[in-house]
């Protein structure tokens, strides 16, 4: 029943809304870039978690830095689930750090590659230039950078893999202040390689933001941002 469930209603629903949303994004993003995001990250996500009975618990939001400036978000990754989890648990104007290639992906691509920030892993030194360049104007008008600095899904939820630096040199170059966020579950709930997600509760918890200290290299600026979201998943308070 649960596959039927998947293959006759879920999944044509998500396929659908997620075209539907891609398309709107690409329109609106002509015109109002916040209405964009708005669809890309609180309608779609809505169409994915809502329809599968999936819930979520926040914790520590206050964490979240005030005022215009935007900041950087960095988080766990073993799932799907924790881009549509992440985008209505931080309540936040998320800028989306994909690889490239998605960009290519009819409708949801077009709408990704307006309004989100798409990088290519095999460009040198000129694309980061302009990745920096980029991600500086978008912060400076208030947006919020999201990443997973794992680089893919994983299939050990305990256990965290290597950070890539790209998010941490976005950090030391713009001084923009990084917020490490821990999702629990949604590898769980929505593994690898699994048709779709089962029912359940989505627990987030959002740190305190951390800046680099003065002298401190990026390598070991990105250990301690590492240690930083451990701490939070290995905390069993929440």
């Amino acid at each position: 029943m649960k596959r039927i469930f998947y293959l006759a209603g879920y999944l044509p629903l998500l396929t659908a809304m997620t075209i539907l949303c891609g398309a709107f994004c690409f329109v609106a993003s002509f015109f109002s870039l916040r209405a964009a995001r708005y669809v890309s990250n609180t309608v779609w996500s809505h169409a994915v978690l809502g329809p599968a009975g999936l819930k979520l618990l926040v914790s520590g939001r206050e964490n979240l830095p005030p005022g215009p400036e935007g900041f950087i978000i960095f988080a766990n990754h073993n799932s799907l689930l924790d881009i549509p989890a992440l985008g209505l648990a931080t309540k936040a104007p998320l800028t989306w750090l994909a690889k490239a290639s998605l960009g290519r992906i009819p409708f949801f691509g077009w709408g990704l590659a307006r309004v989100h920030l798409l990088v290519d892993r095999a460009g040198g030194v000129e694309t980061i230039s302009r990745l920096v360049k980029e991600a500086a104007v978008r912060l400076a008008r208030g947006e919020v950078l999201s990443i997973f600095p794992e680089g893919t899904r994983r299939h050990e939820p305990e256990q965290l893999l290597p950070f890539k630096k790209g998010a941490f040199v976005l950090a030391r170059q713009t001084g923009a202040q990084t917020v490490p966020v821990a999702l629990r579950n949604t590898g769980a709930l929505w593994p690898v390689g699994r048709l779709g997600p089962r029912p359940g509760l989505i627990r987030v918890r959002i740190g305190p933001p951390l800046a680099p200290a003065p002298g401190e290299s990026l390598a070991a600026f990105t250990a301690r941002a590492r240690e930083a979201l451990a701490a939070l998943l290995a905390d069993d308070s929440w």
